[in-house]
């Protein structure tokens, strides 16, 4: 369902969207590809990706929730909402496979577990299925944006805050109001 909104409403709804893309396509896929090529030489872009996924859905979950009682526009609200609950879904799923990937990266040897083995269970159980929920939060937080732009609001985001009803108060012949 369509919604009459300005563009700067548009443009106040589609800004955590946004956020999060940058998130999830530049620090996960592109510093997480640089971090890979890079982890002989240097931890550096290993230990940069979570500072800057941290500070990025940090933000996004700060917005949202201040969105929940300083926002005037029921529009931009619910698309706030929606993007703060899915950085907060995704801050779990990279805490725990973050933690697991470490855990088997760094510890694996020390449980007596073969260098090989310890890889494969790192990326193999810890990173795989994180990189196969990525993609499906970056396609959903597309769709998002895209319905943000055309002034719509996506389903998930009705259920989380639903349209707010309007009590229209009937008055009778005396005017009091009714009951």
């Amino acid at each position: 369902m369509s919604y009459q909104v300005s563009a700067s409403e548009i443009k106040r709804a589609q800004h955590l969207h946004s956020v999060l893309l940058f998130d999830f396509i530049v620090v996960h896929v592109f510093v997480f590809i640089l971090a890979l090529s890079l982890i002989k030489s240097s931890y550096i872009p290993l230990s940069l990706m979570p500072l800057l996924s941290v500070g990025a859905l940090g933000y996004v979950m700060f917005k949202a929730r201040r969105a929940l009682t300083q926002e005037p526009v029921w529009f931009v609200r619910c698309h706030m909402i929606l993007a703060g609950r899915r950085a907060r879904m995704f801050f779990a799923l990279f805490v725990v496979t973050g933690a697991f990937t470490a855990a088997m990266y760094f510890g694996g040897g020390q449980i007596g577990l073969s260098p090989i083995a310890s890889l494969s269970l790192a990326f193999g159980l810890g990173q795989l299925p994180f990189m196969a929920s990525l993609l499906v939060l970056i396609v959903l937080e597309f769709d998002a944006e895209h319905q943000c732009k055309k002034g719509k609001i996506p389903a998930a985001a009705l259920a989380l805050h639903p349209a707010p009803t309007i009590v229209a108060r009937a008055s009778q012949n005396d005017g009091s109001p009714a009951p």
